[in-house]
């Protein structure tokens, strides 16, 4: 982060700087204006062109021109000497040598800022970086993770906690859309407005972004230093970019050319043009600072939703408006819109409130910002199909899935795959539908069913809550009175509250995993997500083909075991798995 913290810091002091520039070119008109007052013409040429022209000239040659100073001096002399001029003119001394520093300052600012967006580009093009996802050019991820590590050191400069992640998943929303979605001005306008940003009324009667975009904010700071070519005459453009001592320069050609009273406009007009620019560069970092505070409510509002609700009340509509418009994943997104799923979604954000985040601050202290997360489910498999991608979302590393498809498992092998020993020699395949003592799937991969690189497609996968009436309900009940943590893994049993039984039905993978990878963002935590939970059909229609071609497939009522050393065993864990299972 050093390199964001450097740019940002010097994105402050080159807009300081420029103020400056700006206020001094103001001075410059006006002292040209009460030289030309005071003077013929001809005094005018000849003392502006060496005090510009050679005065400026030895400080970009580091002292090369200095002889000319002196010729300058020299030749002026026949009209009025250098010294006489500025005496008897008031062009000071003191004027011209601030002026001249302060261009130094300015174009070796303006260099560094180049160097260090330089660099930050470099190293987020090396990133895998969640737009690649998102179906963006190679360009548009680049600049989206700019942004995020401009924001990250924006929001360390104020002192304000809110995760880098969290940032980074704003950006992506702004950058991206989910296929078939909003476009980006629509979508930059709807995320605004879902995070509580001001919007206004244009010109076109469209309700629009009162703030520039971040895109046009990144082309800006590039612009910084990179000297553009500056047009002479009554109107004139001046961007960021522009260099101070270029534009005295072309005052100096105007001079030359006996326009001494549009010289004096020309300086004062860029002044103004300068004062623009660095408003709107201001404009483009208070929106940014104004939308990292606004992150920080909507992480606030998260953990602060309280006990499990049917009915949702205003801010928490405002939490799930920006859940649903900032979501880049078209099949999550098809689910959330849906009113009934909206309070059922807070309800599991709420769930991993209370059974995950207290436990990734303890972890992290531990070990890291990587921790393993085991949900435990009961589970089954429809006829219907889910895009792989929905199971692995940044920062999500990965998430596994231990059976093939139409597959049940025991205690043993969840157990093993909570304590993070499972192996694939492990796997025992039996079959309560015959007498064989094993069964095995043909062919059985040598890997598990891994979800970044799987095949776009993959049955969908349905969960289903521990219930009261179960004895796992009361066993996972006392587990949780001690903690849900086995050897740094955090351990989630997707538990029903006792008083909301009837509000929970039967919730797909890719949901549970949506709203942990919202607590991970939150928190600032990567994770790799294990399921232990059933796969099999639950009467839906065979698939052998398109599971085979997936991963692998088995028969009706097969179900895979494994081996467990007993000398260690969490006693309350395995009891409850072997109530829930077996």
């Amino acid at each position: 982060m050093e390199d964001a913290d450097k740019l940002c810091e010097l994105l402050f002091l080159w807009l300081k700087k420029r103020m400056e520039c700006a206020d001094k070119l103001s001075a410059l008109a006006q002292e040209l204006e009460n030289l030309h007052k005071g003077t013929n013409i001809s005094q005018v040429v000849g003392s502006v062109i060496s005090i510009f022209g050679t005065a400026l000239a030895t400080v970009f040659t580091a002292g090369l021109a200095a002889p000319l100073l002196a010729a300058a001096a020299a030749t002026a002399g026949s009209v009025v000497s250098l010294t006489s001029t500025l005496v008897e003119t008031g062009i000071s001394i003191s004027t011209m040598n601030t002026a001249t520093a302060l261009i130094i300052e300015d174009q070796k600012i303006g260099k560094n800022i180049q160097e260090l967006l330089q660099g930050l580009r470099e190293r987020c093009g090396g990133m895998q970086l969640w737009a690649h996802a998102s179906g963006g050019s190679t360009s548009d991820t680049v600049e989206c993770e700019v942004v995020t590590l401009l924001m990250g050191a924006l929001a360390r400069r104020n002192k304000i906690p809110v995760s880098l992640d969290m940032l980074r998943s704003f950006n992506s929303a702004t950058f991206f859309r989910q296929e078939g979605g909003l476009n980006s001005a629509d979508a930059h306008r709807l995320i605004s407005k879902a995070v509580g940003l001001v919007v206004k009324l244009g010109k076109s009667g469209i309700m629009e972004v009162s703030k520039v975009s971040a895109k046009e904010m990144v082309k800006d700071i590039g612009s910084i230093g990179m000297r553009t070519a500056v047009k002479t005459g009554s109107r004139v453009l001046v961007g960021l970019g522009v260099s101070v001592y270029d534009l005295i320069v072309s005052s100096e050609e105007l001079v030359k050319g006996n326009q001494v009273t549009e010289a004096s406009q020309f300086l004062r007009d860029s002044a103004r043009e300068i004062l623009s620019a660095v408003r709107k560069l201001k404009d483009q970092l208070n929106a940014m600072h104004e939308i990292i505070q606004k992150l920080l409510r909507v992480e606030k509002l998260v953990k602060d939703l309280g006990g499990y609700s049917l009915a949702m009340n205003e801010d928490e509509q405002i939490l799930m408006n920006y859940i649903i418009v900032t979501c880049t994943d078209s099949t999550v997104v098809s689910w959330l819109q849906q009113p009934n799923h909206q309070t059922e979604f807070l309800n599991l954000i709420r769930f991993f409130n209370v059974n995950l985040i207290g436990l990734l601050k303890d972890l992290q202290e531990h070990q890291g910002s990587h921790v393993d997360i085991v949900i435990v489910a009961h589970g089954e498999i429809t006829d219907q199909f889910m895009p792989a991608r929905c199971l692995a979302p940044s920062p999500i590393i990965e998430t596994i899935l231990y059976t093939p498809w139409n597959c049940s498992i025991d205690s043993n092998a969840v157990y093993s795959i909570a304590q993070g020993t499972i192996r694939l020699r492990d796997r025992v395949f039996q079959n309560r539908n015959n007498n064989r003592v094993q069964f095995e799937p043909n062919p059985l991969p040598n890997r598990w069913n891994c979800m970044r690189d799987s095949r776009p497609d993959i049955p969908m996968i349905l969960l289903r809550p521990v219930v009261p009436e179960e004895e796992a309900w009361r066993e996972f009940q006392a587990l949780q009175s001690v903690g849900m943590e086995l050897d740094g893994r955090v351990i989630i049993p997707y538990i029903v509250p006792q008083a909301l039984v009837n509000a929970y039905g039967k919730i797909p993978l890719y949901v549970f995993i949506f709203a942990a990878w919202f607590i991970l963002i939150i928190t600032g935590t990567k994770a790799t997500v294990h399921l232990g939970a059933c796969l099999g059909r639950a009467g839906s229609t065979q698939r052998p083909q398109r599971w085979r071609a997936q991963y692998a497939y088995t028969n009706d009522g097969t179900f895979m075991t494994a081996n467990v050393d007993m000398v260690n065993v969490n006693s309350v864990l395995f009891r409850a798995l072997r109530s829930m299972f077996d």
